[in-house]
């Protein structure tokens, strides 16, 4: 098993946006009550022209796992974006970590974690925050073994049902000594 996390590029925009519908419709598809709206939101999240203007912006960092040079994981990461539960103006948000389900379990984002801490301590933000679905159990695990501490609590709506999400932060000060 060869695994690489790289700098994503235009190039990747496909790749993330398969990776980002298996890997969402797996871990959230059986919460939706409506499938047409989880449809509708893949479609739009993913859709590989959205993502390749995302991955133009200088705000936003992708990484990208390769598995035998296969893309079968990607982090995003907003360089500049506050949490109102954190007591700071230098934060960076985790914005999305997906692997592909055949291949959890093999600390696939526990690489692409390494790499977005890796991130923070050049750039140097006070705190990285995220937020993951409540009864996302192996994210929660994830971060939290990685340091993050649930601050608060983040609702989001797709279509006509709201989610309940976990907001988690990790002052960077505490990371560093993780790393």
């Amino acid at each position: 098993m060869n695994l690489r996390i790289i700098e994503a590029n235009i190039s990747h925009a496909a790749a993330i946006a398969t990776v980002g519908k298996k890997a969402f419709r797996q871990a959230f598809g059986s919460l939706f009550n409506n499938q047409d709206e989880l449809f509708q939101y893949l479609e739009k999240t993913y859709d590989p022209i959205k993502l390749t203007k995302s991955l133009k912006k200088g705000n936003n960092v992708y990484f990208i796992a390769l598995l035998d040079e296969q893309v079968v994981g990607f982090a995003k990461v907003k360089i500049n974006s506050l949490n109102e539960n954190i007591e700071s103006i230098a934060q960076m948000e985790l914005q999305k970590l997906y692997v592909l389900p055949e291949h959890h379990g093999k600390k696939i984002g526990s690489a692409l974690l390494n790499e977005v801490k890796k991130l923070a301590s050049y750039i140097g933000p006070d705190h990285i925050w995220l937020d993951t679905h409540i009864a996302n159990e192996k994210a929660i695990h994830l971060y939290e073994k990685n340091g993050f501490r649930k601050i608060g609590k983040k609702f989001f709506t797709i279509g006509t049902q709201t989610f309940e999400y976990h907001v988690m932060g990790l002052a960077v000060s505490e990371m560093i000594s993780v790393l």
